[in-house]
């Protein structure tokens, strides 16, 4: 067993890709890119031999014993065949194929690089003041220094951060849009600002975007502003161990979206994750299913009441346009509350106003103390700051306590 898997540097790590069914999108003079299935690898090649990452951890080079062991988990063996078996009778065929062997390849100008190489690291240019004198200007301003760049085509990057603090990707701001850029791992990072010595306050934005015209509008001081592309596991758990470091006990939500239902559909996913926390959503193309403890009778009455309150303008409203109520139709936009089991079952309907219902309902009642959600009056942050950016001059503005979601 000590001379198992010993001869990762005999193989030839690009054909191996190839020869796994792996595609070529991209080659370098210091890497290439393949990809298959969704998952990006980049190759590289070493004092040591050849290396490759997968792009959500730069900071972790494997070896081409690593990448026959992920293949085979996948494989069905033979009966009573275990992993051990399937890797080592692949290393061996891999072995016995002379052109997966590095003697039979020469390395035509694939240039050494170092094992701390990451190919991120490549993609941004420094700021440049004529060519975008309003973002320069940010991204000296102490919370952004470093954390935005200018991609190739001119376009302001912003870079990713996985749970090792290192840079797996960048959201890329289109103008009208802010997407991940290239195979960025947008599914396994956030995006946040410099930290400050001293922190007040934790605020959770959609994009890099948002959270600079929030700071252009509130110009807040000993804040961490954070951006989540996708909101799961890995994500929030970035965003938890910031909370920890920082030590802070609020987070302040603000998504926001292309219509006001993204940003509340974000904010209710949000609060799956939030840390102890036992709410459970589930949906279907025309429902969301929210699940969680009863609480407290104070807790439980306010949100009863609320819901009730609702359903009963819901029900009014409808009368303004139809002299008999459509029982069917009241009932699927209505907001339904039941229990079970020392737990409360909300079924919502996939409709703005009443997902905003529940989820200022719930942030009232439960989760106060822990969390703020704010909202902007406009579509989104940018709007909002475009809106009224002359009233900070005009001495207009609106304190941020204004702006906490309400009903």
């Amino acid at each position: 067993m000590d001379n198992w898997l010993t001869k990762d540097h005999l193989i030839h790590l690009p054909n191996l890709f190839e020869y796994l069914g792996f595609q070529l999108l991209r080659s370098e003079d210091t890497y290439l890119l393949f990809e298959k299935g969704g998952k990006h690898c980049i190759t590289i090649h070493t004092e040591k031999g050849y290396f490759y990452y997968t792009v959500q951890r730069p900071q972790e080079k494997l070896a081409a014993s690593d990448l026959i062991t992920d293949h085979v988990s996948k494989m069905e063996g033979a009966k009573e065949e275990l992993i051990w078996d399937k890797v080592a009778k692949y290393y061996d065929q891999v072995l016995e194929k002379k052109s997966l062997l590095i003697a039979n390849n020469p390395n035509l100008g694939f240039k050494k690089v170092g094992m701390d190489f990451n190919h991120f690291h490549s993609y941004r240019k420094p700021m440049e003041e004529p060519l975008n004198e309003e973002l320069n200007k940010i991204e000296n301003d102490g919370p952004f220094s470093e954390r935005i760049y200018l991609s190739e085509e001119g376009d302001p990057l912003f870079p990713l951060f996985n749970l090792q603090n290192e840079i797996c990707g960048y959201f890329r701001d289109l103008g009208k849009e802010v997407v991940p850029y290239r195979e960025s791992a947008i599914g396994h990072s956030l995006w946040y600002s410099n930290i400050p010595k001293k922190i007040e306050g934790l605020f959770l934005f959609s994009n890099p975007k948002e959270a600079l015209a929030f700071h252009k509008k509130f110009r807040l001081e000993n804040v961490v502003y954070l951006a989540l592309g996708t909101l799961n596991h890995t994500t929030t758990n970035i965003l938890f161990q910031i909370q920890r470091i920082t030590k802070v006990d609020k987070l302040y939500l603000s998504f926001t979206g292309q219509g006001k239902i993204d940003g509340y559909l974000r904010d209710l996913q949000l609060l799956t994750y939030l840390q102890g926390s036992k709410l459970r959503l589930t949906h279907t193309d025309r429902t969301l299913m929210v699940r969680f403890p009863i609480g407290t009778d104070r807790s439980f009455t306010r949100l009863y009441d609320h819901i009730r309150r609702y359903n009963k303008a819901l029900a009014q409203r409808m009368l303004e346009y139809n002299k008999i109520l459509d029982q069917n139709i009241l009932n699927k936009f209505s907001i339904l509350i039941s229990k079970d089991n020392g737990d409360l079952r909300v079924r919502l309907p996939i409709e703005s106003h009443a997902i905003k219902v529940f989820v200022w309902s719930y942030y009232k009642n439960y989760l106060n103390k822990t969390v703020d959600i704010l909202k902007p009056r406009s579509a989104n942050w940018n709007a909002e700051w475009e809106n009224t950016c002359n009233q900070v001059n005009e001495g207009k503005e609106v304190p941020l306590k204004e702006y906490r979601i309400a009903l």
